[in-house]
């Protein structure tokens, strides 16, 4: 069975997702400095190959994203200054 392009460049864009994730997770938590900044560039890297899928489909037409309006931007600003003011330690700001 032969794979249309817009199945394969589905495929890659959720590989790319997938790979961002745990590039990301054993970034945070590898011990060793060098170890840590080579898994960031390679999750950096990966960023890149999905940013420039995610376009090539999305200009296709293949993957559309709702433009928020006005007052949803205004309504999830609203949310996350709550969530920060419930739990100070998620703002990467807040000294200890």
């Amino acid at each position: 069975m032969k794979m249309e392009v817009k199945d394969i460049l589905n495929d890659m864009l959720s590989t790319e997702k997938s790979l961002a994730g745990s590039y990301c997770q054993a970034e945070l938590e590898a011990a060793n400095k060098s170890l840590r900044e080579q898994l960031g560039q390679m999750q950096r890297q990966v960023q890149q190959n999905h940013a420039k899928i995610f376009h090539e489909i999305h200009q296709r037409g293949w993957y559309k994203t709702p433009t928020a309006g006005q007052q949803a931007i205004e309504s999830m600003i609203i949310s996350w200054e709550q969530k920060f003011q419930k739990n100070p330690e998620l703002n990467n700001q807040t000294t200890h």
